[in-house]
């Protein structure tokens, strides 16, 4: 099979081709009908996502407070 940049063959701890990694700044609209078909709008999702996660002092605050209850036991 011929070597195609942007896009990688991966392959399992048995040494099988099992995934396919594609750059989709290169090939994403040609993905992209097989994205909607299995309901994966990647853009949406990630900026949903991206706007409801915590900022880095946010995630820190959390983590210590969870730390601090755990001790407390």
């Amino acid at each position: 099979m011929a070597q195609v940049t942007g896009i990688k063959f991966e392959k399992d701890s048995r040494g099988v081709k099992r995934y396919v990694r594609i750059d989709l700044k290169k090939y994403g609209k040609e993905i992209e009908p097989f994205l909607k078909k299995m309901n994966i709008n990647n853009d949406i999702q990630f900026e949903e996502e991206w706007s409801n996660s915590l900022s880095s002092e946010q995630f820190r605050k959390k983590i210590h407070s969870r730390i601090k209850k755990w001790e407390e036991k």
